[in-house]
């Protein structure tokens, strides 16, 4: 417990201290800090849950990872009069996943491939919103009018106050409450009972966030969304969670002590950070 408390105050005081630099100096400091973990994310999937080995491999899918993130943070790169977008991207990638899987087809099995040729897209896109949606506010400032980078932090709250809040607060009233097992075979410490108080935790920050930014007008919509919204971010956990587990695998890596690797802390945004960000688009959130 000391050592997950202290790893995430660590984790938490970089994420700060990230936020901090994108905000007053230049947004290129949170678009090349999340193509990183991301990065990171993608190897841990690709090494040590598919078992690939291969250097190039992944090598070449850590890259397309960074470069899909910033791509479609930046909505693409000119380049004379082409605009590159990460579709383009996206479809050289995956030729060049084909092709390495037919020259290292006797050391891929079916969860290789698989991995290869989809989760990086998966990893991007996934990261890729939750740029955006940290970045909210200075990218569209323009397009909207009246928005200022203070919205971008909303919502990036928000966001983990679906996520990584409703985790935390489940994980607390699980430990201390829990007695019936949601889902013991993919995951053995949640609980009905943790995930029950994931959720009020989720509503009562939303609470408290929605009245410290000035977002009244957000606060129905908001509170309607938060449970649907957390149980998305679960099922992205649980998702993930099956993933390691069909392997046999606890975490997806030792990065963070007490936490596991990057997809262990950040695996519930692989759901809800496209899922939010289509409801702020819409205008719904």
């Amino acid at each position: 417990m000391k050592t997950r408390i202290i790893s995430g105050v660590i984790l938490i005081s970089v994420i700060a201290g990230v936020l901090a630099l994108g905000y007053l100096v230049n947004p290129l400091f949170m678009t090349a800090f999340i193509a990183i973990i991301a990065s990171i994310a993608t190897w841990e999937l690709l090494h040590n849950v598919a078992k690939i080995e291969s250097k190039i491999i992944n090598a070449i899918a850590v890259v397309y990872t960074a470069v899909a993130v910033v791509n479609f943070a930046l909505e693409g790169f000119q380049i004379g009069k082409f605009l590159i977008t990460t579709y383009h991207i996206t479809v050289v990638y995956v030729l060049i996943a084909v092709f390495l899987t037919l020259k290292k087809h006797d050391k891929l099995d079916l969860g290789g491939i698989l991995s290869l040729c989809v989760m990086p897209f998966v990893m991007a896109y996934a990261f890729g919103s939750l740029e955006k949606i940290a970045n909210y506010g200075a990218k569209y400032e323009l397009e909207i009018g009246g928005i200022s980078a203070l919205t971008g932090i909303y919502y990036l709250l928000m966001m983990l106050v679906f996520s990584a809040g409703c985790d935390t607060g489940a994980y607390f009233v699980g430990v201390t409450l829990g007695k019936h097992k949601l889902c013991p075979e993919i995951s053995p410490k949640k609980t009905v009972e943790g995930a029950i108080g994931g959720i009020l935790t989720s509503v009562v920050f939303a609470l408290i966030f929605n009245f410290a930014f000035g977002m009244t007008e957000k606060l129905v919509p908001t509170l309607i969304f938060t449970i649907p919204l957390c149980i998305v971010g679960m099922c992205g956990d649980l998702f993930a969670s099956t993933i390691k587990r069909s392997v046999g695998l606890k975490d997806y890596g030792n990065l963070i002590p007490g936490h596991g690797g990057i997809l262990d802390r950040f695996d519930s945004i692989l759901m809800i950070a496209p899922i939010y960000l289509i409801l702020i688009s819409l205008g719904v959130l």
